[in-house]
């Protein structure tokens, strides 16, 4: 009975954990434009925060006492539920000055900090009361549970919650269901400290801790946890990658980015339920090959992955997101085949919450202030190739040579990706709302060259060069366009638009003596340098 109770706690904090996170995403999307990005920061305070927890759960379960353990959690729980609050304050929409990456961390710290922390401690912490207080439970099948528990959260809220319930009702349900998980955690807590009582329990000094283990088994080295490090940091960072890929360079499709955190849950289900769902020899070629493919793919395929790929879109979806899948399979088989004895057991998701922390941050925090354009994802990729090729030592020469083939096909891959994005590149520049760059497809001298700005791989608008013809609206701007038609239809003197997105500035072509055209733009590189030029042109024509 105490062990259904364990893991009714488990399975109910592992829930909750992922509901909240479309709940406050989806409430904070609008303030900053929609940006697929929101979702990248916000899955970066994810991670941080789980990270915290763990290192809680594994402090606390080394270093206190059964009952300093009950009172600590007890208090921090009776604390997140006075202080909850699930939907950020009005107060913290953003004046556009602030960085924005920051300004989400904080945003979501103040909101959901709390709960978000102690909802993550949970799973190690529980599963550690476990391990010293039920004889021989399977402490593993309980983060597998507990993945499975925040694979169902993940899956209810798009198809059930979402459009059934405002997003006012979802915080007050989740609110309440909070409630009652900190009773079942209290309860949990309560019994093993009962149970704790009953059997011998010492806590030793860091020294004694190193020899003894509080048992008998070997201490994991720190050659081992770098191992779990890397593991866990590689798969982190290609969910991030994929799923940065997808939204937005693929297609723009609503819960677009819910399928790469569904599979990347998915694969920790399998892989820590049972030994028998990954075995390396199996599995080797289809995680290389996929790899191999996705990276040649990013370049050679990019008529077929853009966003105006037409019928290809499916196609490019189920490439990339089967590629997700078994490397993450790959990558946490390996870390399921490495797991240790239980009493290490939080030691060992400390460092798998570390590598997730620092793997999301490298894609979503440092990779768009030093590379000038998505290149973390060709980079993830090659990662695990060579991860594959230093894991396959000792087992022959055909692994180590289809490793090092697709590693090679990887390295390749990428720099034919950069050599395809700079040639004929003007400028180009990223941020926090994504990459923008200008090209000329047609040289400078001819009537009909023109420059064009894209984002990502959306063209934003494009501009003759030609003194002639520099004024005509272009691409979907044009006079016989649905935007044309209804300023001809509504054409007076002293017209006022007002144009939501200001890319190249196309509309400002439309612009009168006496006119006034408000441009509403989000991301301040569109405006300077990239567009200032055109814009400015049409301004003076106006005035």
């Amino acid at each position: 009975m105490a062990l259904v109770l364990f893991a009714g706690t488990i399975f109910c904090s592992a829930f909750l954990l992922f509901l909240i996170q479309p709940i406050a995403s989806k409430h904070i999307l609008p303030w900053f434009g929609g940006s697929a990005a929101v979702w990248a920061i916000c899955m970066s305070f994810f991670q941080a925060m789980l990270l915290a927890g763990y290192a809680y759960a594994d402090w606390t379960s080394r270093r206190l006492k059964p009952l300093a353990q009950v009172v600590l959690h007890g208090v921090l729980l009776v604390v997140g539920v006075a202080t909850l609050q699930v939907l950020a304050d009005p107060s913290w929409k953003p004046t556009g000055e602030e960085d924005p990456s920051l300004h989400i961390l904080l945003m979501l710290l103040a909101s959901i900090g709390l709960p978000y922390f102690l909802l993550s401690s949970t799973g190690p912490l529980v599963q550690s009361w476990v391990a010293r207080s039920v004889v021989d439970a399977r402490v593993y099948r309980l983060f597998s549970l507990s993945n499975l528990a925040s694979l169902l959260g993940l899956l209810v809220y798009p198809f059930v919650i979402e459009p059934r319930f405002t997003l006012g009702h979802q915080a007050t349900v989740w609110s309440a269901v909070y409630g009652l998980f900190s009773l079942l955690c209290i309860a949990a807590a309560v019994t093993f400290l009962r149970r704790s009582r009953q059997r011998a329990w010492a806590v030793t000094s860091p020294a004694q801790h190193a020899s003894t283990a509080s048992g008998s088994t070997p201490v994991p080295t720190w050659r081992e946890r770098g191992i779990w490090f890397m593991l866990s940091a590689l798969g982190s960072g290609l969910l991030v990658a994929v799923t940065n890929h997808l939204t937005r360079d693929v297609a723009s499709i609503p819960f677009l980015w819910i399928v790469p955190l569904v599979l990347y849950l998915l694969t920790f289900v399998i892989c820590f339920e049972s030994d028998r769902w990954y075995r390396p020899g199996l599995w080797r070629l289809p995680v290389l090959g996929l790899t191999a493919l996705s990276a040649w793919s990013l370049w050679a395929g990019t008529s077929w992955t853009a966003v105006d790929g037409g019928s290809s879109l499916p196609g490019a979806i189920a490439l990339f997101s089967l590629g997700l899948f078994v490397q993450c399979v790959f990558l946490h088989g390996e870390l399921a085949r490495r797991r240790p004895a239980g009493e290490h057991l939080t030691r060992f998701y400390l460092m798998l919450s570390l590598g997730g922390a620092v793997g999301g941050a490298l894609v979503s925090l440092l990779a768009p202030r030093l590379l000038p354009a998505y290149y973390e994802l060709p980079l993830a990729y090659l990662l695990l190739c060579i991860v594959a090729l230093f894991l396959s030592r000792g087992e022959g020469l055909p692994a180590r040579a289809l490793a090092l083939g697709a590693a090679l096909i990887c390295a390749v891959s990428g720099v034919q990706q950069v050599r395809y994005d700079l040639t004929g590149a003007r400028v180009m520049m990223r941020n926090f709302y994504g990459t923008l760059s200008t090209a000329d497809p047609i040289r400078e001298g001819s009537e009909a060259s023109f420059r064009r700005l894209f984002h990502g791989s959306v063209i934003h608008g494009e501009q003759f060069l030609s003194p002639q013809r520099r004024r005509e609206t272009t691409t979907y701007y044009g006079p016989t366009s649905g935007l044309g038609r209804a300023i001809a239809v509504t054409r007076r003197d002293g017209q006022r638009i007002g144009v939501i997105g200001l890319g190249a500035g196309v509309t400002a072509a439309y612009g009168r003596s006496g006119d006034l055209h408000r441009f509403y733009e989000i991301n301040p590189q569109v405006i300077t340098p990239v567009s200032y030029t055109h814009l400015r042109a049409h301004e003076t024509k106006a005035n």
